[in-house]
Formats: C-alpha cells, sequence, structure tokens
C-alpha cells in the first residue's frame, strides 16, 4: 500500500507539472511564466535537499537489569554541512522486530536516534539492520538507504532476580557444603573461630562456646572437593527458557565459591550432543529425542561427583545415588520464584517416566 501510495503522489505531481508546462506554452503569459519557473524551482529544491549523503559516525549500547538494550545511534551529513532534509523517519530491524523513530532534522548538523527495552533473542549477534528514509523540503522527494551495523552482541538466558538467586542457593548450600567430619575421613580441626552467617548450626562446638560467651565453630582442614556437576537437559518442553535461565543463573552464583564442571545436553547445530563450554548457553536448543537425549545424559552424568541436574519432570533420568544428585524440574522454579510449592521440595519433586 505505501509503494502504491508514493507512486501515485508522484504520478501526481508529474501530471502537474506536466499541465503547468502545457499551460505555459499555450499562454505564454508573465503570470504562467511565473507559475513555471516558481514549480521548477520548488521540484529542483526539493529534489537535491534528498540528494545529501549521511553515514553512522556512532553506535552506543547500553544493557539494562532486565536484560534489555538501549541502542543509540549518531548520524551525521558526510560533508558535515547542516540536513536540508524536513524529517528523518529510521527503522531498526533485527529478524522479526522492527522499531520505528521519526525525528525534524532541517538545517541539523547530527541526528540521535534512540531505541529503548529491546529484547534480543538469545544467541551470539552481529549485526542489525536501519532502514532510513529521508524526506526532503517541501515532502516531495523521498532517499531510501540501508545500514548496517556492527553490534556483536552475545545475549545469555535471563538470570534470575537477586532474591531469586539468593532463595535458590540458600537451599542448596546444605547439600553443596555437607560433609561428615569424623576419624574415618581424611578431615582434621585446626581451629576453632567464631560463628559466622555462612556456618551451619551442626559446626558449633558447644562446650567452648559455653566457656567463652559466644558461639565458635571448629574449624577443618580437609582434601580439596571435587567439583559439581552442573547438568542441564535440554528437553523440548514449554518450561525449557525458564529452566535454562536457573542453570545459567546457578553457574553464575556457584563459580563464585567452588569448581564446577558443567553439561548442557541438547541440540547444537543440529546435533545432539553435550558441551561443557559456558558460551554453549547461547546456542543450545531443545530436542526431542528424548531416548537419545537419556542415552546421552546416562553417560554424561557416570561420574562420583556430585551432581545438580536441572531437567524437565516429563523426563526420566536413571536414579543416581541420593547423596550425590540433586534434581531441579518446574515445581522447584515454582518454590524459587516464591509459588505454593513446599521449600522441603527442592531436588526431591517426582520424576515421571515416559
Amino acid at each position: 500500500m505505501n509503494k502504491r501510495h508514493k507512486y501515485f503522489r508522484l504520478l501526481s505531481i508529474l501530471s502537474l507539472y506536466s499541465l503547468i508546462v502545457l499551460y505555459t506554452l499555450v499562454f505564454p503569459t508573465t503570470a504562467s511564466w511565473f507559475i513555471f519557473y516558481a514549480f521548477t524551482l520548488w521540484l529542483v529544491v526539493s529534489f537535491l535537499s534528498t540528494r545529501q549523503s549521511y553515514h553512522l559516525t556512532r553506535t552506543t549500547k547500553k544493557k539494562r537489569d532486565d536484560n534489555t538494550y538501549t541502542f543509540t545511534f549518531i548520524i551525521e551529513n558526510k560533508r558535515r554541512q547542516p540536513f536540508l532534509l524536513s524529517s528523518i523517519d529510521i527503522t531498526l530491524v533485527f529478524n522479526d522486530i522492527r522499531r520505528p523513530s521519526s525525528t525534524a532534522v532541517f538545517f541539523s548538523r547530527k541526528i540521535k536516534s534512540q531505541f529503548q527495552s529491546l529484547s534480543l533473542p538469545r544467541g551470539h549477534h552481529e549485526t542489525l539492520t536501519l532502514d532510513i528514509v529521508g524526506t526532503g523540503l517541501f515532502g516531495v522527494w523521498r532517499k531510501h538507504s540501508t545500514l548496517v551495523v556492527p553490534i556483536n552482541i552475545d545475549v545469555y538466558p535471563d538470570l534470575l532476580k537477586k532474591s531469586e538467586r539468593q532463595r535458590l542457593m540458600h537451599h542448596l548450600t546444605p547439600y553443596l557444603t555437607e560433609t561428615a567430619h569424623s576419624l574415618h575421613h581424611d578431615y582434621y580441626m585446626t581451629d576453632i573461630r567464631s560463628f559466622q552467617n555462612r556456618d551451619t548450626l551442626a559446626g558449633i562446638d558447644w562446650k567452648t562456646s559455653l566457656k567463652r560467651g559466644q558461639w565458635m565453630v571448629k574449624e577443618y582442614e580437609k582434601e580439596e572437593e571435587t567439583p559439581v556437576d552442573l547438568c542441564f537437559l535440554g528437553f523440548d518442553t514449554e518450561s525449557f527458557e525458564t529452566l535454562l535461565s536457573v542453570g545459567y543463573s546457578l553457574l553464575k552464583e556457584m563459580k563464585e565459591s567452588q569448581d564446577v564442571n558443567l553439561f548442557l545436553v541438547g541440540e547444537f547445530s543440529n546435533t545432539l550432543t553435550a558441551v561443557q563450554d559456558e558460551a554453549g548457553f547461547l546456542t543450545i536448543e531443545p530436542t526431542q529425542h528424548t531416548q537419545q537425549l537419556i542415552q546421552l545424559s546416562q553417560r554424561t552424568l557416570n561420574t562420583p561427583s556430585k551432581k545438580i541436574i536441572i531437567k524437565s519432570s516429563l523426563i526420566h533420568v536413571p536414579d543416581l545415588p541420593s547423596e550425590t544428585a540433586l534434581y531441579i524440574d518446574e515445581e522447584a522454579v515454582l518454590m524459587i520464584k516464591g509459588g505454593e510449592t513446599d521449600e522441603d521440595d527442592l531436588g526431591q519433586s517426582p520424576v515421571h517416566p515416559l
């Protein structure tokens, strides 16, 4: 419709100009010649105002806390002259996203266009496109151009809110830190210190605490802990992106205090495989090949380390020893986000066989 309207308007202007030329040649009066020259000058000035060349001089991008982006573009005339355009329409195009912006620019030396709260899909993005339509003086002629803008952005899954991450780590800490201090293990007490918030009540030395009038905790020297296996199983369900967000948030939190072995099991470039690189969060996709996913997860999880397995409740993984495996599925996510699920159910939700 817009293209048809454009050609109709141009045809109308040319038809009017042809009538003025014909009228001037048939009735060559002073008034007709004045109208002819004025209309010609009007068309020429309007046309020349659209012949200016412009280019992108600066691009800034800012990521917000809600995982959206704000882009700001600065466009200037290549000859550093003021713009003679009456207005300019800029449309940001990215996949299925189209964000329009219109600015009056007559006699401006630079154009600033800003697009806020732009939500990009998960993955690596190298470029986006700006469709620019400049309207000349009097709105007769228009100039259309396209700019491909390099952005080079990696969009990872959304991080959980700070309160949700704290709630998650609060319930995982006992599982991650539980140890048995006994003579049958290579643990040795090295010191007695004051109680800290991160300590558990089980570590309090009650006898010493009574003597000193404050809570005291035994400090142990122990062998280096083995890394925790964090495994995400990419089953094709509606909760895929939500569970992936939990996995990414959990990885960020755990890496601050201990070593983590990451296993992302899903489709990468249409191939079912397991990836251990954090960059896998950018490209992992869900798979519908359930049995192959189960078999691959069995081989991947065949280690003696503690395991945190993030998966949909619709997929069955062979039971692992309870002291080395903990599950996080949709019910646990509901609890993390403040739902009605009992907080004691984290990691204990049933696994439903297919």
